[in-house]
Formats: structure tokens, C-alpha cells, sequence
């Protein structure tokens, strides 16, 4: 892996389904060599069944977790080389799943929040590496709320509603075409979000 930050994603799902394995795809995208996945083998992704505990020692990483006291600083990624992201997909309400896999689990590690809202996997990957690059959180926009509008046969739409958090890349959420492919299929679509935090 590139020197530097590194970025494990926990894989803490009890199988890998094809959102999950998505979004792993879009974080390596995102990350590159930066990232390993760990617990689950993902063809073609830096990925390893060892858990991240068994590759590095626990004190010395930062774990993601909208529950954490703290926030993410550029000063953290600057006295800690690693940060373990949860590989949960959300569920809504949040049930404070990366806490009670992650987080409970490793009181010797530090735990931080990227805005204590529950973001995407590839977007807290993209979030982790914009404050590596000197960026405080509050300087990254972020979109809380993705409606996915699509238009099926005889002019009939669809809506489909993410309640995440996605990071603004251009202007628009950061969500991957492969995730709105499989969302959408081959129907034409729109995307619209919500508020700017």
C-alpha cells in the first residue's frame, strides 16, 4: 500500500451482497492503494479475510463512528496513519451498528465522527482523504438526502430515497454509477438531494 494515510474498510456484514461489494469497488476507485478491505477477499480490490486488528495494532488507528465525541481533524491523520471504516450498510433509522460491531469492541482505539451523520461507505473513504489533504470537515459540503427519480414504461416514475450523507464532488453527491445502475437498471433517471450541511 502507498505510504501515508492507510484506510482499512472493516468488513462487518454477515455476507457480501452486491450493494455492499458496489460500494467497496467505488471506495478503491476513490482510495486506491491507500485502501485494504479486511475480513472478506474482494477480486481485483486490496482485500484480505484477515481482520484489520490482525494487520495492525488497534491503538494505533482512528475508527469512524457517527457516535464518536470527536470529530475528525487533519491534525488526527497527522498523529494516526490508519482509519478503519465500518463495511455496514445503513439502515434508517441508524441503529448505532458501527458502536456496537466496531467501537465497543476497541476501546484502545481513537474514535472519531466525519459530521455524526451516516454516510456512505465510499463517501466516508472520500471524507477520510479530503481531511488527510489538509480540509476540515466543514469546508467539505455535504448532501443529506439522495432522491433517485426514474422514468419506467408509459411515462410512469419511480423515487427511490437514500437518507444517507454523500460528500459534493463538483457539485454533485458522490454516488457511484454502478450503484445507480443497479438501483435504476436501464431506466433514464435524475438525481436530486436535499439539504447542504
Amino acid at each position: 500500500m502507498a505510504g501515508g494515510l492507510k484506510i482499512f474498510i472493516e468488513h462487518l456484514e454477515p455476507s457480501a451482497g452486491e450493494w455492499i461489494l458496489i460500494e467497496y469497488r467505488s471506495s478503491y476507485r476513490i482510495a486506491g492503494d491507500r485502501l485494504l478491505i479486511t475480513g472478506l477477499e474482494v477480486p481485483g480490490i486490496p482485500s484480505t479475510r484477515r481482520r484489520f486488528y490482525e494487520v495492525v495494532d488497534p491503538g494505533d488507528v482512528i475508527i469512524l463512528d457517527p457516535q464518536a465525541r470527536e470529530q475528525l481533524e487533519p491534525g488526527d491523520l497527522e498523529e494516526y496513519s490508519y482509519v478503519v471504516v465500518g463495511g455496514i450498510l445503513g439502515s434508517h433509522p441508524p441503529r448505532g451498528r458501527t458502536r456496537e460491531l466496531l467501537s465497543s469492541r476497541f476501546p484502545q482505539a481513537a474514535k472519531r465522527n466525519i459530521g455524526g451523520f451516516q454516510f456512505s461507505i465510499d463517501g466516508s473513504v472520500y471524507m477520510v482523504l479530503e481531511v488527510y489533504r489538509g480540509r476540515r470537515l466543514n469546508e467539505i459540503p455535504v448532501a443529506r438526502g439522495v432522491r433517485i427519480r426514474r422514468t419506467l414504461s408509459r411515462g410512469i416514475e419511480h423515487e427511490i430515497y437514500l437518507p444517507y450523507a454523500y460528500p459534493l464532488v463538483g457539485g454533485k453527491p458522490l454516488i457511484s454509477i454502478e450503484l445507480v445502475r443497479y438501483l435504476v437498471g436501464d431506466a433514464s433517471y435524475t438525481i436530486e438531494y436535499e439539504e447542504v450541511i
